[in-house]
């Protein structure tokens, strides 16, 4: 038995364990959403993001520490600042977004970040998409009108945040495929956490002030959950194939759904059920066809 594993593990399928941290990392990631969402209720969004991302900084110290100086060491400063202001702006949409959406309709709209890298990826690297990667595209965002409903209804400013988030995110993709050709994954991981962490305590600094108990506890709940999450994301990829545990992703929004109406008595309706499941069909069908996209081997001589 390989050592760190438990017996469990041993007696449980490969496969099977990667869709249960598949599913476990959209537990924690569901419920990271949920606290971001409490915290908007007494602390701006500044606040949220500096603690969000100091702690979750905090939570990786023993990876920095692990891995030494060369952890922290870039071979391509400038993108990796530039991924790191990607994910500032993404933050502060995400949690702006929170504090005014139901969760359930926030999460369904970062879902679209797939379709976004979609198009990004044809038009900023000249990748080719083909006919069913653009109709699935097509389908989500005919999803994310189910769940806007224009002209029935003003789109909302949170609606729009939530959709800026998912859109840092496909581009910060993009910039991480660029950037792991010469890279290794857990210095791009360490930096955006520490640079994050820089570039939410200036606008922390300029609201200043100090942090309730609630506030600090909330932040270690963020940490801890977003850790956790990104741990058992890991160890996914790890035991199962991309194509096989992906889709599980999409198990936020169920989560997210039961956390709502539980905790913040939000009852998503019909039209956000709707297009959630269009959306989540959509971006499952993306991330399934661009992993057997990378699976299969290259002809010499194409490119």
């Amino acid at each position: 038995m390989p050592a760190g594993e438990t017996l469990q593990d041993a007696a449980t399928p490969a496969p099977l364990r990667g869709a249960l941290y598949m599913i476990t990392a959209a537990g924690f990631f569901a419920v990271m959403s949920a606290l971001a969402r409490y915290g908007a209720t007494f602390a701006d969004v500044f606040e949220l993001a500096f603690m969000r991302s100091a702690f979750g900084f905090a939570m990786m110290l023993p990876f920095l520490l692990h891995g030494g100086a060369d952890a922290l060491r870039m071979k391509s400063p400038r993108l990796h600042l530039f991924r790191g202001s990607l994910s500032f702006i993404g933050t502060l949409c995400w949690f702006s977004a929170l504090s005014f959406l139901p969760l359930a309709e926030a999460v369904s709209l970062n879902f679209t970040a797939p379709m976004f890298a979609t198009v990004l990826a044809a038009i900023v690297l000249h990748e080719v998409v083909r006919t069913r990667r653009w109709t699935a595209t097509l389908v989500g965002f005919a999803g994310v009108m189910l769940v806007l409903r224009p002209g029935a209804e003003a789109i909302s400013s949170g609606a729009l945040l939530a959709l800026g988030s998912a859109a840092t995110i496909a581009c910060n993709t993009l910039v991480v495929r660029t950037m792991m050709r010469t890279e290794r994954a857990g210095t791009v991981v360490l930096t955006l956490s520490a640079l994050l962490t820089v570039f939410t305590a200036v606008p922390y600094a300029i609201v200043w002030k100090a942090p309730s108990w609630e506030l600090l506890a909330l932040g270690v709940a963020m940490g801890l959950c977003g850790t956790l999450g990104h741990i058992a994301f890991s160890r996914s990829l790890a035991h199962a194939e991309a194509s096989a545990v992906m889709p599980l992703d999409f198990a936020r929004l169920p989560f997210a759904g039961a956390i709502g109406l539980v905790a913040f008595g939000e009852l998503p309706d019909i039209w956000t059920i709707a297009g959630g499941l269009v959306i989540a069909g959509s971006a499952a069908y993306i991330m399934h066809r661009e992993a057997v996209a990378m699976r299969r081997p290259t002809v010499p001589g194409t490119g």
